[in-house]
């Protein structure tokens, strides 16, 4: 009971960005418990599981990251079966693959109805981030909805099947009044409390009007958001995305309103994704190609003054591969004491992603989404002292 009272705070009362249809799905799942009548549901959506997988890599360089299933800001150790996916396990998997050097493009496999708001607007933010060091692309197969279409549209190229669907760039809160049960049970609740604010959704009570007020301003503000960012990563205005109102479009008519770039199936994306590496590589697994790249040069007498110099390249390209790992875990910062300890970029990567996940073990789950959460401003690496610092070091031969 208390795993299902910690689910049932995390959609009841909270804005969520999650399609109608899978917020009935999960209704359905909790009503029995909360003594309410469930929602009539599709068999379909009940049969809903899905395993998750890590990202693969491709023969050509590009990384398959799976975004499926019902989206959370963290899985809190809930079983995989569940259909879950946490928005905290992708932005690793995006951070890893973006900073791995045998991946030279990342696609997004997005199949999701969405989920969660909180956590979203970061991994969406992240993947905009990630597109700097290495293109990211995104194929919708078959459902990139609500959070998952925020994902999505993220990505500098979205392709779409035929039938796939998209959209649905809206938020919705959900109030749960069993009042009415408890009369009939014989039960009353009492709450005692100090602060206005302090009894708002309580479930044994009608909703007040100022609770309302609350939600209702929670709502409109991640809605304006959403809008916002849709509207920046797909590059039409905001008015064309409200006037959608969260409606779902397929295929040729996603691509005719600017929600999508291309009708393909998955392959199709990953083939045209592939395509420029495979011409410059010929062809060949990156595991050749890097064994060609790293294997010494067959020169008897070499020139030390060019081998310095090169030494004093890579010391810089991989000072500055730090620097952009370390900004996009959100630690600029390390990347001077990193650079300092003679860390390679691999290693760095290691330690960034054990310092996460340390992290994230002992933060505990808050669900619902203040008015004034993530709203940092996104920071500019020609300006940042540290970036700095560490090009000064690669020039001058110290790393």
């Amino acid at each position: 009971m208390k795993n299902l009272s910690h689910l049932a705070a995390r959609v009841f009362n909270t804005p969520l960005m999650i399609d109608q249809q899978k917020l009935a799905v999960v209704l359905s799942a909790l009503a029995p418990r909360l003594g309410v009548e469930p929602p009539m549901v599709d068999a379909a959506l009940l049969a809903e599981q899905r395993s998750r997988r890590s990202y693969a890599v491709t023969a050509s360089g590009v990384a398959v990251i799976e975004v499926s299933g019902s989206l959370v800001n963290r899985a809190s150790g809930m079983d995989a079966q569940s259909g879950l996916t946490s928005y905290e396990q992708l932005s690793n998997e995006v951070i890893e693959a973006a900073t791995d050097p045998a991946v030279r493009g990342i696609l997004l496999r997005v199949d999701s109805y969405g989920g969660e708001a909180d956590g979203a607007f970061d991994l969406a933010a992240l993947i905009e981030e990630a597109g700097k060091l290495k293109p990211v692309w995104a194929s919708a197969d078959s459902l990139a909805l609500s959070a998952g279409y925020l994902i999505a549209s993220a990505a500098s190229q979205l392709w779409l099947t035929q039938t796939a669907q998209v959209g649905s760039v809206g938020v919705i809160a959900m109030h749960l009044d069993q009042s009415q049960a408890d009369q009939a049970q014989g039960i009353r609740y009492t709450t005692v409390f100090a602060g206005d604010r302090k009894n708002d959704f309580n479930p044994h009570e009608p909703l007040s009007d100022d609770a309302h007020d609350v939600l209702r301003t929670d709502v409109d503000l991640l809605y304006a958001r959403f809008v916002e960012a849709v509207a920046r990563q797909r590059g039409v205005s905001a008015q064309a995305v409200r006037k959608t109102q969260a409606g779902i479009f397929r295929g040729a008519d996603a691509v005719a309103i600017g929600f999508a770039d291309r009708v393909g199936t998955f392959y199709q994306a990953l083939a045209a994704m592939s395509a420029p590496f495979q011409s410059t590589t010929g062809g060949k697994p990156m595991s050749e190609l890097t064994q060609v790249a790293t294997a010494p040069p067959a020169t008897p007498n070499p020139d030390l003054a060019a081998l310095e110099a090169g030494a004093h390249k890579r010391g810089y390209d991989e000072a500055a591969e730090i620097v952009e790992l370390c900004h996009l875990a959100g630690r600029v910062t390390l990347a001077t004491e990193f650079i300092a300890r003679g860390l390679s970029a691999a290693e760095a990567r290691k330690e960034l992603l054990a310092l996460r996940v340390g992290e994230d073990s002992q933060v505990d789950i808050r669900s619902h989404v203040l008015p004034e959460a993530s709203t940092g401003v996104t920071q500019n690496l020609d300006d940042n002292p540290v970036v700095k610092a560490c090009a000064s070091l690669g020039a001058k031969g110290g790393v």
